[in-house]
């Protein structure tokens, strides 16, 4: 049976083009290789929206992990004013390097500044590992995170445990209890994906 491929559009051509035996269909195959000749400047335009479309979505993942890290440069500002009087220096200094660098990572990505991107590697990569031993526990991360951590220590955890926290903390040191953990965040590893893919895609 021979089919009509004027009223295809570029899509559907194409989609017929990776499905069609040509063995089994010598003339329509013939007929569709000719109509796609026909229609190249149709097809090049389908394509160029295609690569459009794909950076658009790249585009709004960036702008989304950068306005998440803006909004932790936001909240670590109000934490910072509200518990001031409590902290020490050290806490002081350790609040101001985390506004400053998600605040300054966050709008390079939303301004779309390549040159500092490096800052949201940094930022998204000390999020990914956390790790308590005896006294001292580091444990850093923005809205929220996905866990995943071992525990040989605390009773209140399983040896192997996943779980889901909002908030974000520093680091802590702990004179009450002895610590043993290996925590990874599977949220920062996918930010970290997203910024690598979204920025190679955008750039392409």
């Amino acid at each position: 049976m021979e089919v009509n491929y004027k009223n295809y559009n570029a899509k559907s051509l194409l989609e017929a083009l990776s499905t069609i035996d040509a063995d089994a269909y010598p003339e329509n195959y013939k007929n569709l290789t000719e109509q796609i000749a026909l229609r190249q400047e149709e097809i090049d335009a389908f394509y160029q929206e295609q690569e459009l479309a794909q950076k658009l979505k790249w585009s709004r993942a960036l702008t989304f992990v950068g306005v998440s890290q803006v909004l932790v440069a936001l909240i670590a500002i109000v934490m910072l004013v509200l518990s001031l009087p409590t902290l020490t220096m050290a806490k002081i200094g350790m609040s101001i390097f985390i506004v400053l660098l998600n605040g300054i990572a966050g709008i390079t990505l939303i301004k779309r500044l390549p040159k500092g991107y490096l800052l949201s590697f940094v930022n998204l990569g000390l999020q990914v590992f956390s790790f308590g031993a005896g006294h001292f526990y580091f444990n850093y991360y923005g809205l929220g995170g996905v866990f995943l951590a071992l525990d040989w220590v605390s009773d209140t955890y399983n040896w192997f445990s996943a779980s889901f926290n909002l908030g974000g903390s520093l680091f802590e040191l702990s004179t009450q209890s002895e610590h043993g953990f290996l925590q990874v965040d599977l949220l920062a590893i996918l930010y970290l994906w997203v910024v690598s893919k979204a920025s190679s895609k955008i750039t392409s």
